[in-house]
């Protein structure tokens, strides 16, 4: 009888060993993953301004936010190599559009660091 108990506690110790472990690695890439989600809304948002003045701050706002989840995807925890690249296109592509002298010129770039943005949420679930 003494052993049922004892098996079950080591079983029962083993599954929260490896529930906390799942649960660590989780939280270690959530940081990243909630910053590229805040990016990619602001090159959203820049994407649909009227204005190119509008656009431009919406631009610098997301590009903040593209670098925390740069960031935050090669800390230990998380270490996602390919969310990191497709965070570092979208910031280039945020600074293209940056540069840009009109509002169509703006949007074409905007809408590439939307996408790189959006494959940044899309790689971090695959991260190991």
């Amino acid at each position: 009888m003494k052993w049922k108990y004892f098996f079950m506690f080591i079983l029962l110790s083993l599954t929260c060993s490896l529930m906390a472990q799942q649960s660590k690695k989780v939280n270690g890439c959530g940081m990243a993953s909630t910053y590229a989600e805040m990016a990619f809304i602001s090159f959203k948002k820049a994407y649909k301004a009227e204005s190119l003045d509008d656009a431009k701050s919406l631009l610098k706002e997301a590009l903040g936010k593209t670098k925390e989840a740069s960031a935050y995807t090669i800390i230990p925890d998380c270490n996602c190599l390919n969310a990191k690249s497709y965070a570092l296109n979208a910031v280039t592509f945020g600074n293209k559009a940056l540069k840009s002298a009109d509002l169509d010129s703006l949007k074409k770039w905007t809408k590439k660091a939307m996408d790189m943005s959006l494959d940044v949420l899309t790689t971090i679930p695959n991260c190991k």
